[in-house]
């Protein structure tokens, strides 16, 4: 089943011939994958996070177009710059505070946080959101995997100077 997942969420993902695209195209199908409620990316610029886009219910956006600091989220900051995922959820018996506190304001109970990865570094940040379940190792592997595709098509579409 998770192969048949991945084979669908590239194929979808091999599709796109602009950026923009394959960021839309990347949250939709990781959400879909993965069962998540609400999907962002965000640029990395140095220390800071640039929203650039969202998939979400309602009409409220999550975080498009604000910036935050990288070195204010511990966890963010280690999937930056380790690039492994990190999953934390309110539903945990002590979640990493500043963590659990956007999660608190943005009304969802977890988070599974991804590099991006292109041209050797952590282009962007991938955020993942449900309510009512954590994420697991196999989701974060799955996720991870079709995040990596994008990473290389996104190489291709922007390439480094």
């Amino acid at each position: 089943m998770e192969d048949e997942t991945l084979e669908r969420a590239t194929a979808a993902l091999d599709n796109e011939q602009t950026v923009r695209g394959l960021l839309d195209t990347t949250c939709r199908v990781l959400v879909d994958a993965l069962g998540a409620s609400a999907c962002t990316i965000s640029r990395v610029v140095g220390d800071l996070l640039v929203g650039l886009v969202e998939l979400a219910p309602g009409d409220g956006p999550l975080a498009l177009g604000h910036e935050f600091l990288i070195s204010d989220y511990p966890l963010t900051l280690e999937v930056v710059t380790g690039g492994d995922p990190r999953a934390v959820s309110l539903l945990e018996s002590s979640p990493e505070p500043t963590e659990a506190s956007l999660l608190q304001t943005l009304g969802y109970d977890s988070l599974l946080m991804l590099c991006l990865p292109a041209n050797g570094t952590c282009w962007g940040l991938i955020e993942l959101y449900a309510n009512g379940d954590q994420f697991g190792e196999s989701q974060a592997r799955l996720a991870r995997e079709i995040a990596t595709h994008a990473g290389r098509l996104l190489e291709r579409l922007e390439p480094s100077d």
